[in-house]
Formats: structure tokens, sequence, C-alpha cells
């Protein structure tokens, strides 16, 4: 081995002065030339002993696998990562959400390679994450359940797609578990009752002509604005095209992304039998080909609306196409808060997908055909993130359940708890009896209060013999004892 230095400025004596280390060494009698990075004697020697070191085990067939990825930067791996994503077809807002969070456990815990990737490193950023801060005078909330868990989704999807790689031989955050999002939800969605879906579907249709004439006021005095006749029929145009966007989505389910793709040939049947509307898989959330059908008064609006579009121009165009901001105005002018009095909102999705589920379950749908309807996975799915029980007819089912309260004479009086209408209460007498054998005992015996005729009824325990030893409870008389009882 030889180390020498290079980059520098001549010395005079066939040295430099000012250089980075170099070393020279052998292996299996070729030489071989490496940079050293450092300008310091002692961290050069140790450097090409550990160069040395790697080559003698390469040369002898012992080569670590993973030790070429594990001096690669982190940020070539995250863009290796990325590429992957991409080529696996998922959305690009699915890809760059992914980024985002692997980017931003990088920042705060300073990784640069694979050998700081930790799961308790990672647990620690986490958990900062859910704790309440201050930032100037302003308090800053923790982030939700569902915001952490999109980064962990993020940090173990990298650590699978490393092992699968082979760039590590262990995923380094197989650790992290999601957390519980029922226990720390922030936006709960709730599902538009039937008169609030026509309430906002005929608000978005009047609000754009009546919003343009409305009267403002003009340099101190208040005037109405007049508007040419195209630009009126322009305005009426744009409500009911915002009008028939809410009453699709609400009528198939489809979501917002889904409803901006749909093209003129998805629409199929429109005028005939059994009309639908098609989702390609490159449209669909699950990657599958799918369908869902139409009712007909909307099939027969969707067609008047298409007649003069091309077969591949879009039904919704993107500029027309209403945001969140529209979608609120519109529930303002219907009078409808976005949030209710328990907090829950109600966003395009909620107004859409949710009420379409919500309303098959209020219409007495079967949860299979409602699952099948909106296509999803489960029905556990369906039932418990799409169906919002305030808009089900939750008083009449048990309305439907039989009747459990008594009906009697109207002179009763009714009983006083459920143990007296179970078991009503007993009046004690004693009487003396004699039995077939001779035998003279004494009897309590209890008057059911209110029976008729004074009927009795008796307590078989408080059985007492004159002469002789009763058996207990229900027990038969005990023949052994006969010779010790005498003639009545």
């Amino acid at each position: 081995m030889m180390l020498y230095l290079r980059g520098g400025t001549p010395d005079g004596r066939g040295g430099f002065k000012g250089g980075k280390y170099w070393v020279k060494f052998y292996v299996n009698g070729k030489p071989r030339r490496r940079p050293l990075r450092t300008r310091d004697r002692r961290a050069a020697e140790l450097k090409a002993a550990e160069l040395i070191r790697k080559a003698e085990l390469a040369a002898a067939g012992a080569v670590d696998p993973f030790e070429e990825h594990r001096e690669c930067p982190l940020d070539d791996h995250l863009t290796d990562f990325e590429t992957a994503l991409a080529a696996s077809g998922v959305t690009d807002k699915h890809a760059g959400d992914r980024l985002k969070c692997l980017r931003a456990y990088r920042d705060a815990v300073g990784a640069r390679g694979l050998a700081d990737l930790d799961a308790t490193r990672a647990g620690a950023w986490l958990a900062g994450l859910r704790k309440t801060g201050e930032r100037g005078e302003a308090k800053m909330r923790g982030r939700s359940a569902r915001t952490v868990n999109r980064h962990i989704a993020a940090l173990r999807q990298f650590g699978r797609w490393l092992v699968r790689e082979r760039r590590l031989p262990f995923d380094p955050f197989v650790g992290l578990r999601p957390l519980n999002e029922a226990a720390d939800r922030r936006h709960v969605r709730r599902s538009p009752t039937a008169e609030e879906v026509a309430r906002i579907v005929e608000a978005a249709r009047r609000r754009p002509l009546e919003d343009a004439t409305r009267p403002r006021k003009i340099r101190g005095a208040i005037a109405s604005p007049k508007l040419s006749p195209a630009e009126e029929d322009r305005l009426r145009a744009l409500g009911a095209f915002r009008a028939l966007v809410y009453a699709t989505g609400y009528g198939t389910g489809l979501r917002r992304g889904e409803l901006g793709r749909v093209r003129k040939c998805d629409l199929v049947r429109l005028d005939g039998e059994r009309p639908e509307v098609n989702v390609p898989a490159a449209s669909a959330k699950s990657r599958k080909d799918q369908s869902v059908p139409l009712r007909a008064d909307l099939a027969a609006a969707l067609a008047a609306h298409v007649e003069a579009l091309e077969p591949t121009a879009l039904v919704f165009p993107a500029e027309d196409f209403p945001t969140i901001k529209t979608f609120k105005k519109d529930m303002k002018a219907a009078g409808i808060p976005y949030r209710d009095e328990q907090g829950r909102a109600m966003d395009f999705h909620a107004f859409g997908r949710v009420g379409f589920v919500s309303g098959l379950a209020a219409a007495g749908v079967h949860p299979k055909i409602a699952q099948a309807l909106a296509r999803h996975s489960t029905v556990e799915l369906t039932m418990r993130a799409y169906t919002d029980v305030r808009v089900l007819d939750l008083q009449g089912a048990v309305e439907r359940l039989p009747a459990a309260v008594p009906s009697g004479p109207a002179g009763d009086a009714p009983p006083t708890s459920p143990t007296e209408q179970l078991c009503p209460p007993l009046c004690p007498s004693t009487v003396r009896q004699t039995d077939s054998k001779g035998l003279t005992f004494t009897k309590t015996q209890d008057k059911v209060r209110g029976a008729p005729n004074g009927s009795t009824a008796a307590k078989p325990r408080e059985i007492k013999a004159s002469r002789g030893v009763g058996a207990q409870g229900l027990e038969p008389w005990t023949d052994g004892l006969k010779g010790r009882c005498s003639a009545g």
C-alpha cells in the first residue's frame, strides 16, 4: 500500500502541498488506485485499509450484496422509489404524497443513507407530530391520527420496497403500527337528506344568474346590473350544468375524479333500457372496469346534455366543474350549513358518494346490492364508512317491533314495577288439612291479590306438619317417617 498526495501545488520535492490523499495497492497482482478524499494522514490510512479489505473480500468472492446500496445517498433511493411508483400505475397525487411524507421524515431526523433508517427514530418523530405546540401567539394543534397514518403508510411502503429490491436485508419500519383513526376523527362527513339534495340542486341551478343580477352599490347608489341576452343564456346554462353535476354525483355515487373523466362514449343506452355509465379502469380508483346503472330521469337529462358532444368529449369539463368553494356557496344559497350542530361536514364527496350509499340504505336496498353499486371491496366498508344512520328511519324500525306494554281493563291499576307485573304480590293465610293417609298438617297459603273468588296459591317451602316431618321444596313425602306420625 502506498499513500500519496494529488491535486495540490508542487512543493519542489516531487510532492504536492494541500492536495488530498490517494492510495495505490495490489489485488491478485493487479494495481489499483483509489481516491481517499481527505487531507489527514491518519484518516487516509484508515480509509485505505478499509478499501483494501473490501477489495480482497470481493476478490475472494465474499461480497456483501448490500454494501453498495448502503453507501448510496438516501436521495438516490427516494428518486428510484418515485420511479417505481410511477411505473406501478398509481396517480401522480398518490406518488407525490408518498414522497412528501418520506422527505419530511428525512429532514426531521437528518437521514442521509440507509443506515439512518430506524423504527425508533421514526416512532419518536411520529409521536412529535401528534403533540400540540406553540407558534408565535397561536396554539398549533397536533396532527390527526389519519395524517400520522399517512406518514406511517409511506414509511412502511418504502421499507418493503427496499427489501423487495434487495437494497436492505430487513424492513427498518416493520415495527410501526397505525393509530386508531376512529378515536381522533376531525373531518366527519354527513349525508344529505332527500330534501337537502333537492334544495342544493335547485340553488345551483338558479345561483349564477341571481348573483349576476343582484342589486349592487355602485358609486354610492344601488343599481341592478344589466345583462345581455347572450350573457343570461350563458349563466342559465352554467347553472343547469352545475345542477346536472350534482344530480349525477348523487345519482351514481361516482367520485369527483371519476365524474371529471366521464366521456360521452362511457354513457351507454341513454335512450334505451338499462342505461348505465361505464367507469374505465384508468379512471376507477380500483383500476378495474366498472359500471353503474342510471335512473331513467337522470339518463334523459344526460342524453340531452351530451347530444351535441363528440364521442370522446368529456361530459363535465374541468373548466366548468364546480369547486369546493362553489359547492359551499350553493349550500349557503340553499340555506344549509357546511357543518351541522355536531360538527359533521358535508363536502362534495359526502353529498355525492356518501349520500348515494346512505340513500340506498334508507330505501331498504340489500347491503350486498349497495356494495355492488358503490363498487366497494367489502360490505363492511359500505356499511361502516358510507352509510349515515341519520337519514335512516330508526323510529319506524322500532315501531315495527311487537308490542311489549300490557293492555288491560281501564279500571285496573297498572303494576308499579316490572317485578309486580311478572310476579303479583301474595296475601298469606294458614289452613288445616288432612292427607289421604290420615295425617293432619297445617299449610300456609297465599291469596293472589286481585285473583277471582279469593283463589289461593300455595307456597311449597312453607308447608309445616303438626306431627311428622314433611318434605322440603318439591320433594315427595318420605314414607320412612310413616311410623312417627299419629293418626288424626
